[in-house]
């Protein structure tokens, strides 16, 4: 576990005689990939069931293709994400205008790297936030087996291909999405002190590091959304705690 730093433990007489106040630190524009909402096909594993979902969540460069789709999408920095998210580092280029004017990092592919094959459910709306909502989803790994040789032979490619439909298998477990309304974002824009961007940015910053932290596991954004993926806690909020 890491220590707390020495200032932590200063007094009050040892910060006054530090020097004035200073603006704090700027945090580190947060990393944001683009993501889909889109239908798939999903099979129940312990009954084998298939079923169609709606609202899929997902990396956009898990799309069929692949690699292909990561490299067409605008992966490197200096792309628009369109009418309603973040622009990235280096960026401010075209793509509609009504984006966020806050720079995020966009995450370069890494030559081998190993692409994790993840997505994300919505299954019940857990309450109000201020831009939006938070979710309890359904966590989704890709499946490999008959479901998904069927799904390939039905696009007309031979199962295996690249080129396949993905199809996604209930893992069981939940996370929990914070749904930030770009809308709401432009509108309440100027006249609130809650920064999504900022709270984001501050949560990668801490990381998941310390057993009593929860940190981000993903987040995601599209034309109309910016997804915040975070653990799954049952026993509600702290804010609640608080004010019980």
């Amino acid at each position: 576990m890491e220590q707390p730093g020495p200032h932590s433990c200063s007094t009050i007489e040892e910060v006054a005689e530090s020097g004035p106040p200073v603006r704090p630190l700027d945090f580190p524009p947060p990393v944001v990939r683009r993501g889909v909402r889109v239908d798939a096909l999903v099979i129940h594993p312990a009954t084998g069931r298939r079923e169609v979902l709606a609202g899929v969540i997902h990396r956009e460069d898990l799309q069929a293709g692949g690699a292909a789709a990561s490299s067409a999408s605008g992966s490197g920095s200096g792309g628009s994400p369109g009418r309603g998210g973040l622009t990235t580092t280096g960026g401010g280029g075209g793509g509609g205008g009504g984006g966020w004017d806050t720079t995020i990092q966009q995450p370069v592919p890494q030559a081998g790297e190993k692409i994790e094959y993840v997505a994300y459910w919505p299954q019940r709306r857990l309450q109000d936030a201020i831009y939006g909502s938070v979710w309890a989803c359904l966590l989704l790994k890709r499946h490999y087996g008959p479901a998904a040789d069927d799904a390939a032979r039905a696009a007309g490619v031979a199962p295996g291909s690249p080129a396949a439909p993905i199809v996604w298998e209930i893992v069981g477990t939940h996370v929990a999405i914070k749904m930030v309304e770009w809308a709401r974002v432009h509108r309440a824009r100027g006249r609130l002190l809650e920064d999504p961007i900022k709270e984001i940015a501050a949560m990668q910053l801490l990381g998941a590091r310390h057993p009593h932290v929860l940190g981000s596991a993903e987040v995601l954004q599209d034309d109309d959304y910016l997804f915040s993926i975070m653990p799954y806690c049952s026993g509600g909020d702290l804010f609640g705690v608080v004010v019980a």
